[in-house]
């Protein structure tokens, strides 16, 4: 076996000490050691986990003081109603329900009675009648002939045919369904009310129907039909009216329209003939100058130009003319006096 011999000499000159060692007390100290490391990384890991789990405790006991800290929140039952009370407050809904369906039935037909009377003073039908689809509103010409003077075609006679189609009219109790039928169906006809008299204010407004010379001046000096021409002293026929005024008295527009001719002619002197649309035409004559070109869209009292004498004329005044669909007409079916 070997053996080790070690010497330990001190600074201050003392006596040494020598120890001998053999080779297994080398392999003991280093035993030792070993196992002094091993249990000294096992006790410090133990430690680090313990640390851990301590912190989270930790914070598990302060969420739980923080809980405790807290006014809780006792939830209550609800206290049951009673059953008579329940019964009352359902038949009070009830009624209320029932006074608001009559309310709404009421205006539902008071407001069908009114469309209704619109129509009748109107003289426009409704666009859909019950079961069936009518032609809509403005196709097919806005308008019709004009029975025998301006308006005709307002004052129709009250027929069952206008009256407007309903759902719920004279029901008591109709349903809710019912009633939301009914409104559907009275904004539809209402919006077809509306533009039908849009229609029909468009086809009055082209109807011509007013004086043709500003604020009413002039006095009729020849009417239309059979007369002596004032030149030659013949019976002929007259296609328009004569009414005399001051040259520069403002002549203007009987309706709305277009111009259809601004021109200058050997026998009406200055002329200007406006389309009303409806196969309807009004001519202005013998004026001293001409306000508006071909083209020009007019509306009712537009001034057209001035009077004058030009043309085959014995002296300052209009000449007024009405056409329905290229025949002169007498202008007094459309304008009076």
């Amino acid at each position: 076996m070997k053996t080790w011999t070690v010497m330990l000499i001190p600074h201050d000159r003392s006596s040494t000490r020598t120890f001998t060692l053999a080779s297994w007390h080398g392999l003991s100290l280093l035993t030792i050691l070993t196992t002094l490391s091993f249990a000294t990384a096992f006790f410090f890991q133990r430690q680090s986990v313990m640390a851990e789990q301590v912190q989270s405790l930790h914070e598990t006991n302060r969420a739980l003081q923080f809980q405790a800290a807290s006014p809780a929140v006792e939830e209550k039952p609800e206290a049951a109603v009673p059953e008579a009370e329940l019964a009352e407050l359902e038949e009070r809904l009830r009624a209320e329900y029932e006074a608001s369906l009559t309310k709404i039935t009421s205006e539902l037909n008071t407001l069908y009675d009114m469309e209704t009377k619109a129509r009748e003073i109107t003289g426009l039908a409704p666009r859909t009648e019950q079961g069936e689809e009518a032609p809509q509103a403005g196709e097919k010409g806005m308008g019709g002939g004009m029975g025998g003077g301006p308006g005709g075609a307002l004052l129709a006679v009250v027929d069952e045919h206008l009256r407007p189609p309903h759902v719920i009219y004279g029901m008591a109790r109709p349903s809710a369904d019912l009633i939301l039928q009914e409104i559907h169906l009275r904004r539809q006809s209402l919006s077809d009310l509306v533009e039908a008299v849009a229609v029909d204010k468009d086809r009055v407004e082209r109807l011509p129907s007013v004086w043709p010379l500003l604020n009413g001046k002039g006095v009729i000096t020849s009417r239309y039909g059979y007369r002596r021409d004032p030149f030659n002293r013949r019976v002929r026929h007259h296609d328009g009216m004569d009414i005399s005024a001051p040259v520069g008295t403002k002549v203007v527009s009987t309706a709305k329209g277009v111009v259809k001719d601004s021109v200058y002619d050997q026998y009406l002197g200055h002329l200007v003939c406006v389309d009303h649309g409806n196969g309807l035409e009004s001519w202005f004559g013998h004026m001293s100058k001409r306000l508006v070109e071909t083209g020009d869209t007019v509306d009712r009292g537009s001034i057209l130009g001035l009077v004058g004498s030009t043309g085959r004329s014995t002296g300052a005044h209009l000449h007024y003319e009405v056409h329905e669909n290229g025949k002169p007409v007498n202008p007094g079916r459309y304008v009076s006096d």
